[in-house]
């Protein structure tokens, strides 16, 4: 990862932004040994993906309206695929590699998450129990050292996660005098996207939103929690429908052109309140547009009717 990377993500991660959000809950909380700075990617070899501005139409020439189903074959909709870098093990000794929560399950590294949980969701979600952690990772591991369930959250049970896959999202969950201490980590890096499904599918969002909330950039950026109130309604629909049939484009494309340097009005942030009690965190770009979840190296171009619809609702 370059420097430039490393700043942006140190600066405006989205798991900084929803740990001030999560009083007590939090695996930084659980031991106080998880390291927010920023993780190193494997990227000298990932695909770039175009990024033309492009409106989908329907058979007949004219343009699509949002949330209308388009062609399901990314081949066919104009879409690249974009490979997801796995994350770069040290391949020496003695080599630092600085990192965010993480925990290995199955030959897989889970990381922290741009949606939070609370307490009382922890709870009701949990499923079956996976494993236990170890304390084995830190900033000077060796690829030895990634074991399975080796962590740098210090111990802690696993469990899958009730309604979502496991080899997507697991929970780290303790309870210690009557509090409960839980984390979601969810596994996007290694992995091939080819629309904003294979990544909106796995959160689940479509049909499932109970409410909504929106917070513009300065608000977030000063750690504040000033959010607003938004309807669940039409808009809000036809933006998740855009969402899931999306264009993925490279983060490091956009990043190398600047998006993360756009002025406080170019960019807002969506919070989505699902009806099993998560709460996910979307980062909008009005250039584009884009949506971004998470620390997943991909940006999704959105239809720009669907999307301006619901940025002109946030006002």
């Amino acid at each position: 990862m370059n420097g430039i990377r490393e700043k942006e993500q140190e600066k405006h991660s989205p798991i900084r932004r929803s740990r001030i959000g999560m009083a007590g809950v939090g695996a930084a909380v659980i031991l106080g040994v998880v390291l927010v700075i920023s993780i190193i990617w494997q990227t000298e070899n990932t695909p770039i993906a175009e990024a033309p501005a492009v409106t989908p139409t329907v058979s007949d020439g004219q343009d699509a309206l949002p949330g209308m189903e388009g062609p399901r074959d990314p081949a066919e909709a104009g879409h690249g695929k974009v490979e997801l870098p796995a994350i770069e093990l040290p391949k020496d000794d003695g080599v630092m590699m600085d990192m965010i929560g993480l925990v290995v399950y199955k030959g897989n590294i889970y990381t922290q998450t741009g949606t939070q949980i609370t307490a009382e969701t922890a709870k009701e979600l949990r499923g079956e129990k996976l494993g236990r952690t170890t304390a084995g990772i830190t900033e000077w591991s060796t690829q030895a050292d990634y074991t399975e369930l080796a962590s740098t959250i210090g111990e802690a049970d696993i469990y899958a996660v009730q309604g979502y896959d496991e080899t997507f999202r697991i929970m780290s969950y303790e309870e210690h005098d009557g509090q409960v201490f839980a984390e979601l980590y969810e596994h996007l890096n290694g992995i091939t996207v080819m629309r904003g499904e294979d990544i909106a599918g796995k959160l689940k969002l479509d049909g499932r939103i109970a409410s909504a909330q929106w917070q513009d950039f300065d608000s977030w950026n000063m750690g504040e929690t000033r959010l607003e109130e938004l309807p669940a309604d039409a808009s809000l629909d036809a933006f998740i429908k855009a969402l899931y049939e999306a264009k993925p484009v490279a983060e490091n494309q956009l990043m190398e052109a600047g998006i993360y340097d756009a002025g406080s009005g170019e960019q807002k942030f969506l919070y989505l309140n699902l009806e099993d009690g998560t709460k996910v965190e979307l980062r909008l770009f009005k250039s584009g547009p884009y949506a971004k979840y998470s620390h997943a190296q991909v940006f999704f171009e959105m239809d720009a009717e669907a999307f301006g619809a619901l940025w002109d609702r946030m006002e």
